[in-house]
């Protein structure tokens, strides 16, 4: 059924035309009533309008896009990141809502359609499946809090998910994982373009609210010079998530055809690089040194596995063995990463992590989802004194010893599962090795994970669909066949 048709059976309208001028009038409307509600100060009533339009918006989206609805999905995360960095918002209850809303619309809009689940059923689902039943017995946790739970289970549970659903019934061909690469390219570029005018121009007025009324000064201005963070959260996760892309881009244009994409890609990886080393983020680097050495695994090509290992030895001869560009306070920053035991910060991580373990074993299930950290707002019974300062650290606090070992279970999976279907599964080397490289931006995430708090958005879309990706890779290389072989027949 055309979307033409789909509209009128479900919308009042004769044309494209007028069902446009429609959604424009609606939108107008609803604007002018938020409005005359705010200025009368009625919050609640202005938020349930702006919700109307929105839903509505995304209902239509979804309606005449249907297959491309994770394509907003994914960017939702950069744009609404990008917002907050201006104005004061709820990053996670924004784009919650907006995934569940464009999930609940595709699930009414596929039964009409009568579109298969079948892909949806794999084995990410079924692992998450398994780790979300641990995180629901949290709630039974003496010390849990609601609300902190209700924030928590969004990244422990809900994206990867989503992900899991959506990614194989909406990524149907190797084009589309190029566009997804494309969309990212440009929140990459925008990102480094933000911290370059940090470093030029210096800071807006919410930003040096975060630096000086929030406390940010003491972790990102220090002996080194002025860490940056652009729009990010902090610089760890502005360096990091800069590290991932420098990776994907780089490795990516060695592997795309066209030639157009690879001079793009070039652009995007000299920002992604300048943003990571502006960062002063030394533990971004292990991100690409990680995932390099993942790749040579998946490579199964011995050119790839020796130019790797070359590769990798030479970065890591550069930074620790030689003093060359140490007059560069990036460079200099970067190199000390690779002498941890000379690092005081480093030292005080390893000391602060062997009191932690007292505390833990008195709390085998953790202190519960979202209060093993900075919790202290959310007021517990029971608190950690000692703040986590990485990812998986905060994953022990948070579920404890049972917890972390079944979150990195799933993990190793996962990383094995989608290893064997590259590997085994898949053919079509362009396709492979683009989606072997996501997965490799994956493994440097979690080396990275372990010495910073980085599962912070917009990390956690880009985590999570390379993994759904995988799952997709099958699916994705047959539809490729046939479309392939009805274009031949067209001749």
């Amino acid at each position: 059924m055309s979307k033409k048709n789909f509209l009128k059976d479900i919308l009042p309208i004769n044309s494209s035309k007028e069902g446009l001028l429609m959604i424009i009038l609606g939108v107008i409307f609803g604007l002018l009533l938020i409005y005359k509600f705010a200025l009368a100060g009625n919050t609640a009533t202005s938020l349930l309008i702006a919700i109307l339009p929105t839903t509505l918006v995304v209902f239509i989206f979804t309606v005449l896009f249907y297959r491309r609805i994770f394509y907003a999905l994914f960017i939702s995360h950069f744009i609404i990141l990008l917002v907050s960095s201006f104005t004061d918002i709820m990053i996670g209850a924004i784009t919650l809502l907006f995934n569940i809303t464009a999930l609940i619309l595709l699930v009414l809009i596929s039964v009409y359609r009568n579109t298969s689940w079948k892909k949806s059923w794999n084995g990410m689902l079924g692992l998450f499946s398994i780790w979300g039943l641990y995180c629901i017995a949290e709630l039974g946790n003496p010390n849990t809090v609601q609300y902190a739970w209700n924030i928590a289970i969004t990244y422990y549970y809900v994206y990867p998910t989503i992900c899991a659903i959506l990614v194989p019934i909406t990524i149907r061909k190797y084009k589309s994982v190029e566009w997804l690469l494309i969309l990212w390219s440009v929140f990459v570029l925008i990102a480094a373009f933000k911290g370059y005018w940090q470093k030029s121009h210096g800071f807006n007025a919410r930003e040096l609210a975060f630096l000086f009324e929030s406390g940010g000064a003491r972790t990102h201005i220090i002996w080194s010079g002025i860490r940056y963070f652009s729009f990010f959260t902090d610089a760890a996760n502005f360096g990091v998530h800069m590290a991932m892309a420098a990776f994907a881009f780089g490795m990516s244009f060695f592997y795309i055809e066209k030639k157009w994409l690879k001079v793009y890609f070039s652009i995007v990886v000299v920002a992604a690089i300048y943003g990571m080393f502006i960062s002063g983020t030394r533990t971004a680097i292990v991100v690409p040194l990680a995932g390099l050495l993942y790749f040579i695994f998946l490579s199964k090509n011995w050119k790839v596995f020796f130019t790797g290992l070359f590769a990798v030895f030479a970065i890591f001869f550069f930074f620790r063995f030689t003093t060359i560009g140490n007059s560069n306070e990036y460079i200099r920053k970067m190199r000390s990463g690779f002498t941890p035991k000379n690092d005081a910060s480093f030292m005080v991580r390893v000391e602060n992590r062997e009191k932690m373990k007292v505390y833990m074993k008195e709390m085998p299930f953790g202190y519960g989802l979202g209060l093993g950290g900075k919790a202290g707002r959310h007021k517990p019974d029971k608190l950690m004194p000692i703040p986590p300062d990485s990812w998986l650290v905060n994953v022990w606090t948070d579920t404890g010893i049972v917890g972390l070992v079944l979150y990195l279970a799933t993990h190793i999976i996962l990383f094995a599962w989608c290893s064997w279907i590259l590997m085994f599964k898949v053919m079509n080397k362009r396709l492979r090795n683009i989606l072997a490289i996501w997965l490799c931006v994956n493994a440097g995430f979690f080396v990275a994970a372990y010495g910073n708090d980085v599962m912070q958005y917009p990390n956690m879309i880009i985590l999570y669909t390379g993994f759904a990706l995988c799952f997709a890779a099958p699916y994705i290389e047959k539809n490729d066949k046939r479309l392939l072989l009805e274009k031949e027949e067209d001749y």
